[in-house]
């Protein structure tokens, strides 16, 4: 997987892809044996969201989610969230 190759701060991971679903990505990143990038913070883009996929987003170990199409303020919120935690 390309997030090896390099040191991220955040991903923004799309739910829904062809090869591969943000879940299943998620999954890979957060079971990695390098602790500090198996801790990067992830948030979602996804075009729903009812209760069931916020909660699927949450039991993933996915941070924070915003909604498609997202609206910049909204994104800007959410990273300095999490740049405030570091």
């Amino acid at each position: 997987m390309e997030f090896k190759a390099k040191k991220y701060d955040l991903i923004l991971m799309d739910i829904h892809m062809p090869l591969m679903d943000g879940y299943e990505a998620t999954a890979i990143i957060r079971g990695d044996a390098d602790i500090e990038r198996s801790k990067v913070p992830i948030i979602a883009l996804t075009a729903s969201v009812a209760l069931d996929v916020q909660n699927k987003i949450a039991e993933a170990g996915i941070n924070d989610f915003v909604s498609k199409p997202f609206n910049p303020e909204e994104l800007r919120g959410k990273l300095e969230d999490i740049a405030g935690r570091k």
